[in-house]
């Protein structure tokens, strides 16, 4: 049994490594953003496979493009907020540049799959959550932990 369970360890371990090389490569070079991004990329993953197994159709349609709606948008603010805080002038501008880029998208896909793709609004606001429930469960995980203060 202790064998099996150390065959696990290392595979889930072999796979956060290459999670994190990936998401470095990309851009995010903080480590706490990463394992941010990194669980947000699980959950959505784990949460697409419990709803594939347990609905489909609309149902499915909805989370599935809500969870990869949200992912997208962590991965992208993430990644802006890294860059914007080197910017010692003029980091409103591209901030709300790219915030209004990514609200038109994401309306254009929200308008798409509720009009064209009959997706389900309430599983559609459930897959967008997983983005507050990988927050949550982030910041129950500092709780204990001393942090420096400024």
């Amino acid at each position: 049994m202790r064998k099996k369970e150390s065959v696990i360890r290392g595979y889930l371990g072999r796979t956060n490594r290459k999670v994190e090389v990936f998401l470095n490569n990309r851009g995010l070079i903080i480590p706490k953003v990463r394992v941010l991004v990194r669980n947000q990329i699980y959950l959505s993953i784990l949460g697409m496979l419990i709803f594939w197994i347990f609905f489909s159709g609309s149902v499915l349609i909805g989370f599935v493009t809500g969870a990869v709606l949200g992912t997208f948008n962590f991965y992208f603010l993430a990644k802006l907020i890294q860059e914007l805080v080197h910017i010692k002038k003029g980091a409103v501008t591209p901030l709300l540049f790219s915030f209004y880029i990514r609200l038109g998208l994401t309306a254009l896909v929200l308008f798409f799959s509720i009009v064209y793709w009959k997706a389900n609004i309430y599983s559609l606001l459930i897959g967008l959550s997983v983005v507050l429930l990988n927050v949550l469960i982030f910041g129950a995980t500092l709780v204990g932990q001393k942090v420096k203060e400024a």
